[in-house]
This record gives C-alpha cells, structure tokens and sequence, in this order.
C-alpha cells in the first residue's frame, strides 16, 4: 500500500466516524458537509474528492454494508433454516455477525428516514431465498400456504429480527440473535401470540 493509499484510507475512515457521530448528533437532515469536514478535519475540497454530497455518501456506505452481505452469502451457501449444532456453515449466523461488527453504521443508517438499507437487505435476501426450496418447511408450519407467501413471511422474520436488534440499547451477541431468530422458525403465529400475551 502506498502513502497515498494510507491518506486516503485514513481519510475514509475519518469520514465515516464523522458521518456517525454527526447523524446522531445533529440527524442527516441537519448534517451539512462543512460539519462533516470540520468532524473530519479535513477540509471540503478533500471530500468532494471522495463524494459528490452527503446523499452520496449515504448511498455508498449503504452500498458498502451490502456488498459485505452478499460476499457472506457467496461464501457460506448453507441457507439452513432449521435448528442445527452446526452454525459454522449457516449463512445467517454469518451475516449476524458481520453486521454487529458494523454495529454502529447498521445503527446510524437505520436512524436516517432517507436510508433505503433495509429495503436494500430485504430485496437481497428475498432473491436469496427465493432461491432455496423451503416448501417442506410450510408444510410442517401449515399446510395450504403458498411457497412465495411463505418466502415472505421469512423474511419479513428476518427483517423484524434485524431490526428490533438493533433497536436495542444492549443488542444481543451474534450467537442469541442467531439462536432467536432460529427459535422463531418452529413458532406458529399462535405461539407468539401466547408469549406476547404472557408478558401482559
């Protein structure tokens, strides 16, 4: 890596560690990119170098987290969706945990209303799924559903999950939200309903 490579690098990460300070801070809307640059201590020109505005900016480090998904789903292709010891190989094991190690970019994006990540994630693990035959699993929770409702109804499982996780003051490790989310697969509507009535 050359010097010129490591300026830039530093100054990627500068930036990214200023656009997450700065929308909890002070909200995207708000954010201009003089407060980005002088967070940053760079100066605007420097940025314009890197982006065109801040909605470029957002649209890059949404681009970014999900690239990451889909190199985890081209390298772990086990889409398991039942309960297994075996959690080295499962795709969504693997993707919790890249996404708490992006726990703070995850969290900042999904604070942004103009953010289109999570439609983004869902569009991609919609087509991911849709690849997977999981018509023995309506079966056992239903007879009578439709593969592509039950596709849906998967990954609107796995989007809630997402979400609600990192909703969370103290999110779970990557290994309970995994557990939980596969707990969740053998749990019918009526099972749910019944624990969230018990908490009443």
């Amino acid at each position: 890596m050359t010097t010129q490579d490591t300026k830039e690098k530093n100054t990627e990460v500068a930036l990214k560690k200023a656009f997450v300070k700065l929308v909890t801070a002070k909200t995207f809307r708000k954010m201009t990119i003089r407060d980005i640059a002088t967070t940053a201590h760079i100066s605007r020109g420097t940025f314009y170098l890197h982006y065109v505005d801040k909605y470029a900016m957002l649209a890059a480090y949404e681009d970014e987290l999900i690239a990451g998904i889909e190199q985890i789903f081209a390298d772990y292709t086990k889409v398991a969706l039942k309960k297994s010891d075996q959690v080295t190989d499962n795709v969504f094991y693997h993707m919790f945990v890249y996404l708490n190690r992006h726990k703070r970019l995850v969290q900042t994006l999904y604070r942004i209303p103009e953010s289109s990540v999570m439609s983004k994630m869902t569009a991609f693990i919609t087509a991911e799924v849709a690849r997977e035959t999981i018509t023995g699993e309506s079966d056992q929770h239903g007879e009578g559903i439709p593969l592509e409702y039950a596709r849906a109804i998967l990954v609107q499982n796995i989007s809630g999950i997402i979400t609600q996780w990192f909703q969370k003051a103290q999110p779970e490790s990557p290994r309970e939200i995994f557990d939980i989310f596969m707990n969740s697969r053998v749990l019918s509507p009526i099972d749910l309903t019944a624990l969230v009535q018990n908490e009443k």
